[in-house]
């Protein structure tokens, strides 16, 4: 099963940052909804336009203390209009 959490977030934000940030959107939005087996996808906004190394790094923790960076390239992919976020994700939690 492909589980999809679309994320939501303030329209007035284009940037995402802060390791707690990224914390608490997990444990808001995506906590509990998810199988660590299954295949899931994470959307992003679209008005989304950046995202801070910190804020990858609290919105995953959980997905890396469970599943480790093979689990997440194996397991998750990433939606958003900028095609290149998957990879700048991934780069930024090895």
């Amino acid at each position: 099963m492909n589980k999809i959490i679309k994320l939501e977030c303030d329209k007035t934000i284009s940037m995402l940052a802060g390791f707690n940030s990224g914390k608490i959107m997990y444990e808001k939005q995506v906590k509990g909804k998810v199988d660590f087996n299954d295949k899931i996808t994470i959307v992003f906004p679209d008005h989304i336009d950046n995202i801070a190394s910190s804020f990858v790094q609290g919105f995953f923790d959980e997905f890396m203390d469970k599943i480790g960076i093979d689990g997440i390239e194996e397991k998750i992919s990433i939606e958003s209009v900028h095609p290149e976020l998957e990879k700048y994700i991934i780069d930024n939690l090895m």
